[in-house]
């Protein structure tokens, strides 16, 4: 089973020549799921990238730039001019995606979008009908549960509805999507499984401790009750430290200044994220899980936290597997003072004992959840159908 992998992505070399001067560096999350998705099928099988770079006005200063075909991770990516100009770009993703596909596309082609990437998702899944492979849907978000217009929304559940395998996040996506017997499978995330490279060791971390967040800087996200949670606990020695983009920052720079217990530090690629998180004493996660949305989703930094070998500080949310519970610590009332009393709670431990816990969670990601075995289970259920 061959793999054609249509998505707005690059290379983590294209991203860094691109991106590393970019104040606001685009579509990091969604960069790194696709990139370690990607390798992980590469680990098995040929695949074959159709590459939109994540390009706009804001992020691209040449009119276009024509990038040359790469192999990295094990993957050959074939990519289709980034395009500075929004109307050109369009017609040029359309146009490299449907015949990147069609070209080569045979019977043992199995095509792959995103389905949040609408534009590339649906002419990728035009070409896939055309050639008769099947089409693999990967679904992050829903799209009736995120921002955008009714016609974008239209276009992402057109792609959903006509896609003929999934790939989801939670079991509750494959209700509320209605999927009427079509193979799916459930991968919550994926770790990187090169940070088995990357030991942790008591010497890294930093003093004095630290509690950070890398991810959406927004009150949506629990972001304010962080903060105000973090500063009510008054952890001697301690600080929190937070970085990523959103409607908070202006506020939290604004506390940062006043207070220098707490530290915003702006957007960093995500190698720098991934040392800062292992230099870290606690990895904190706030989300709040009375959303809609928040049943149908698993936030990919929770992977990334548990790898790391810091011990994570969550709320309960209702799409983590009970098999996650052991291995994580948990908010568990969603406010300042909930946090606050979760806080003190973790933090009375040892450092010793702190480096134990991450430990433990970062040998469970890495051993049963690392890109390599999750994407393993996307191919399975492939062949399996295949072969029925």
């Amino acid at each position: 089973m061959r793999i054609l992998y249509a998505v707005t992505t690059c290379s983590d070399r294209v991203y860094k020549k691109l991106f590393s001067h970019v104040k606001v560096k685009p579509a990091f999350q969604s960069q790194k799921y696709h990139r370690l998705l990607i390798e992980g099928l590469a680990a098995h099988t040929r695949v074959d990238v159709i590459a939109n770079a994540p390009v706009n006005r804001s992020n691209l200063e040449k009119a276009i730039v024509r990038l040359h075909e790469e192999t990295e991770g094990g993957a050959r990516y074939h990519y289709i001019p980034a395009i500075r100009n929004p109307i050109v770009k369009l017609a040029a993703v359309a146009a490299g995606t449907f015949f990147g596909v069609l070209t080569r596309a045979d019977k043992d082609t199995a095509v792959v979008v995103d389905c949040l990437n609408r534009t590339t998702a649906f002419f990728a899944l035009l070409a896939a009908r055309l050639r008769g492979v099947r089409c693999v849907g990967i679904i992050t978000d829903l799209p009736d549960m995120l921002g955008g217009g009714s016609f974008s929304k239209k276009m992402a559940n057109f792609v959903i509805r006509h896609c003929t395998d999934y790939v989801l996040l939670t079991e509750a996506m494959n209700d509320y999507i209605q999927n009427k017997g079509k193979p799916y499978v459930i991968l919550e995330g994926h770790s990187d499984i090169t940070m088995k490279e990357k030991v942790p060791s008591m010497d890294k971390k930093m003093y004095p401790r630290s509690v950070f967040y890398a991810g959406g800087v927004s009150r949506q996200y629990g972001l304010a009750d962080l903060t105000e949670g973090f500063l009510e606990a008054d952890i001697p020695n301690t600080r929190l430290e937070i970085y990523g983009p959103g409607d908070y920052v202006k506020e939290l720079q604004q506390i940062a200044e006043k207070d220098d217990r707490v530290y915003y530090g702006g957007m960093l690629l995500n190698t720098e994220i991934v040392e800062r998180e292992q230099q870290a004493t606690l990895l904190v996660n706030p989300r709040p899980t009375h959303e809609e949305f928040v049943k149908y989703s698993f936030p990919s930094k929770t992977m990334e936290y548990m790898a790391s070998g810091t011990p994570v500080l969550t709320t309960r949310l209702p799409g983590m597997p009970k098999e996650y519970y052991p291995y994580v610590h948990f908010i568990e009332e969603e406010s300042a003072a909930g946090i606050a009393a979760a806080l003190k709670n973790v933090l009375a431990a040892s450092d010793e004992e702190l480096f134990r816990r991450g430990q433990a969670a970062r040998e469970f990601v890495l051993e049963g959840r690392n890109n390599v075995v999750q994407a393993k289970k996307l191919l399975n259920m492939l062949e399996k159908e295949v072969k029925a």
